[in-house]
């Protein structure tokens, strides 16, 4: 199968060149910019004024290209809703940078929004984005779940609370989350902890599907997922808007509110909401300690010094409480084995909005200041700082219930400085640097020894990336060197003390290409490796955790007998744990047309010392045997397929639908990875209408998508043939897991909206057949079903 994937690549690259060298005539380019944050304009229309008829949009990362028949400089007129309108001279067969200047007077009466700009270093990544309208439309729903409706994206979770981005098989720390620009620093490690982000207060959110290492470091192995903040524009009357909703499963309600105002050297704006959930229910019965409450604030401001000289400023709270199904957690043998058997969770009582144990309470706060300088048009500096504090406690069902199981406090500090640059006409690019300062440390009082030990830890990183722009393609071209230091504390399961200290550090390379075949076809290719250290719970990962218990690498050993022994700390210099090397070949192929628009995305990633987290059987505990998972590593491959295909069959009528698929394979010991993501399919019937009855404008979506039962599954042992003796497991076992995958399910999901005036009406309707089913990227699918239906009703009211 691999080799018939890179021969279809190889075709694409074939079917480029000759294309390319057909053209002709000659070309007249450029891209449109916004002059304040050097965002590109989506949608800008670039009108050649000796010639009425030849006019377009720019495309979604601002660009322009039209075919002349003469080599002169021509004149256009660049217009954007909400800029004035430029009149300049363009040079054909040369890159045209324009630059519009927001029109102050009328930014009141209209909101200017655009597609997430490709940063140097991304340009030949496969990029989605997320708008405002998509991310107020969907108020309650986490990071995770609001990126999965892009193809390739999809999403782990633990329970009905806590969802972490999956990118092409990829999560938690090969994932990079960017919030406003910084690394989020949360305890990114598991599937069991999801990042505190309010996507309430983002403007818009972009995700990179592909190995952005160079541009964003070792986090960012197989992807990162950006949210951008208000963008805070000046000269603008006091506005904003409220939001309020109420959501049948789980009989939850929210609310919410953004208050912005801009003047002539300075803005702000602020916001917040609040979501309360009680216990939410599966298609025949209750769920029972699944409720949540959700609070947060943001505000930033921004004051422009002088013209080219800005200084903004953020802020942001959240805090949570999230409860994990009660009936995850078993106390004995029998009970353990009750729980993984019954058709029914063991514990089911009456709808309650209080949250007990097993629960996690986290608050998250990040403030940052930036200053960005733009000393000429072809120069742009950016000085970036924030601070975040992380504080997470877990609690679980135990005699002491009221002591934190797990009690961690987080610091970050993070220092980035970049220079974005063109060197001449052809050639531009970014250099930059980044200092990261973490410290972890447990509280004391938890009565157990520390999951993970006290670190601190610093990274210093400096990257490079240059764009070449030829005609109609672009090369681009980067590399990155990091330098990690850990510095570790932690006590043994004896309780002896001990401490390591550990350097990790290497370069990250790209090359990437993008060709504009025509001007309805683009296709980008991107090779690039990247690297990353393993992580302290990988690492040092020890006891219980949730509803297992996990060892790290460094905690665990065989013996002479080939028994697991975990009475003592492995240092990291006499084990053979070394970092994550990878090697990642993204391609896209991008056909737009006047009515419809073609997407592929095909890619293949090798990950050398890949770690991952696989179960070897069941073990007691003071609590009753639990089932126990050990860190691993081996060498990995990935391979796979996104698609999308968009219509408009007229002006009310569009549909959309999209699929993916990826294999991989432990290719050490040819078996497959466990908890990958399954084939899924989808569809979208929208309808839209103007001036509907005492409606200004309607939106009603059908959305069926089927997802297919997992194939590529390790085999499966059963919780009764372990707890009984019945099966032995070793370091040298085939790979199993607890329970087999579930099967294939088909969800119905719809959504309508209707605008009148200031107010906005919306109904969502998630798994409206009530589909009882168990997703197998859900780790609590071993004890209940998924959640049945559930309808969300929300009022927005903007002024």
């Amino acid at each position: 199968m691999t080799k018939y994937l890179y021969l279809g690549v190889f075709g694409l690259f074939l079917l480029a060149s000759p294309l390319q060298a057909q053209e002709m005539n000659t070309s007249l380019e450029g891209t449109v910019y916004d002059a304040q944050s050097k965002m590109p304009l989506i949608g800008a229309i670039i009108q050649i004024e000796t010639d009425p008829v030849n006019r377009q949009a720019s495309q979604g990362d601002g660009s322009f290209r039209f075919n002349l028949a003469k080599t002169e400089k021509v004149k256009a007129n660049i217009s954007y809703l909400g800029y004035k309108t430029l009149t300049t001279l363009l040079e054909p067969g040369k890159q045209n940078r324009v630059y519009l200047e927001p029109d102050e007077t009328s930014l009141s009466a209209v909101e200017v929004q655009g597609d997430k700009i490709r940063d140097e270093g991304t340009r030949s990544l496969s990029i989605s984005n997320i708008g405002r309208e998509e991310i107020s439309r969907n108020t309650t729903a986490s990071l995770g779940t609001l990126l999965s409706g892009i193809q390739g994206v999809s999403f782990a979770s633990f329970g009905s609370n806590i969802q972490l981005p999956i990118i092409h098989g990829l999560y938690g720390n090969r994932i990079l989350i960017l919030n406003n620009g910084f690394k989020h620093g949360f305890q990114n490690w598991g599937s069991d902890h999801a990042p505190e982000i309010d996507i309430q207060g983002a403007e818009s959110i972009s995700v990179v599907k592909g190995a952005a290492a160079v541009r964003y470091g070792p986090d960012a192995l197989g992807g990162a997922v950006i949210t951008e903040s208000h963008s805070l524009p000046l000269q603008t009357r006091l506005n904003g808007s409220l939001h309020s909703g109420f959501q049948t499963n789980g009989r939850g309600f929210n609310a919410g509110f953004n208050l912005a105002e801009g003047y002539e050297r300075f803005s702000w704006n602020a916001g917040g909401s609040l979501n309360i959930v009680g216990d939410r229910h599966a298609p025949d019965y209750m769920l029972t300690n699944t409720g949540a409450r959700e609070f947060s604030l943001y505000s930033g401001a921004k004051y422009r010094i002088r013209d080219n000289l800005v200084l903004r400023g953020n802020y942001s709270f959240m805090r949570q409480n999230l409860g994990i199904l009660r009936a995850s957690i078993g106390s004995s043998g029998a009970a353990l084995i009750r729980n993984f058997e019954a058709d029914r969770p063991v514990i089911i009582r009456d709808f309650s909005y209080d949250i007990n144990e097993p629960n996690q309470f986290v608050t998250h706060q990040l403030a940052s200041i930036k200053l960005d300088w733009n000393p000429s048009e072809e120069n742009y500096f950016s000085f970036r700082y924030a601070f975040q504090s992380n504080a997470r406690e877990e609690y679980d069902v135990r005699r002491n219930a009221d002591l934190p199981i797990i009690d961690l406090n987080l610091s970050t500090h993070d220092i980035q400085a970049d220079w974005t640059h063109q060197l001449s006409e052809n050639i531009r690019g970014e250099v930059g640097g980044q200092v990261l300062l973490q410290s972890n440390g447990n509280n004391p009082g938890t009565s157990v020894t520390p999951f993970i030990p006290n670190y601190e830890s610093f990274r210093a990183s400096a990257f490079w990336v240059e764009t070449l722009s030829i005609r109609q393609s672009e090369w681009e071209f980067g590399v990155r060197y990091d330098y990690e230091r850990n510095s570790v504390a932690g006590r043994e399961r004896t309780q002896v003390p001990f401490s390591d200290l550990f350097t990790f550090s290497n370069f990250s390379a790209a090359i990437g290409h993008v060709n504009q075949i025509n001007e309805k076809t683009t296709f980008r290719t991107n090779f690039g490796t990247g690297w990353r250290p393993p992580n302290m719970a990988e690492l040092y990962s020890f006891g219980q955790h949730e509803a297992r218990q996990i060892f790290g690498l460094l905690r665990y050993e065989e013996d002479a007998e080939g028994n697991l022994r975990n009475d003592r700390v492995i240092p990291l210099s006499e084990s053979s744990v070394q970092a994550e090397q990878s090697y990642k070949w993204v391609n896209e192929l991008e056909i737009v047309g006047q009515n419809s628009r073609f997407s592929t995305s095909l890619y293949a990633n090798y990950i050398a010392n890949f770690i991952f987290w696989r179960p070897i059987g069941v073990v007691g505990t003071l609590r009753g045997p639990m089932p126990t998972y050990i860190f691993d590593q081996a060498n990995a491959f990935f391979t796979g397929i996104d698609l999308t295909y968009e219509l408009k069959h007229s002006i009310q009528w569009e549909s959309r639908m999209g699929g993916s698929f990826i294999w991989s394979q432990n290719v050490e010991r040819n078996e497959p990875l466990i908890n990958q993501p399954p084939i899924n399919i989808n569809y979208e019937l929208k309808y839209t209408k103007r001036n509907l009855g005492p409606f200004d404008h309607v939106e009603v979506a059908l959305q069926p998508m089927y997802t297919f039962r997992q194939f590529q599954a390790p085999r499966e042992i059963a919780i009764r043939d372990l707890i009984e003796g019945n099966v032995t497991i070793n370091l040298d076992s085939e790979i199993f897991d607890f329970m087999a995958p579930p099967p294939g399910y088909f969800l119905l999901n719809s959504y309508a909206r209707a605008e009148k005036g200031k107010m906005a009406f919306s109904l969502l309707v998630h798994n409206g057949l009530n589909t009882r089913y168990r997703d197998y990227l859900n780790a609590i699918r071993f004890f209940a079903d998924d959640l049945g239906r559930n309808i969300m009703l929300n009022v927005h009211y903007k002024f």
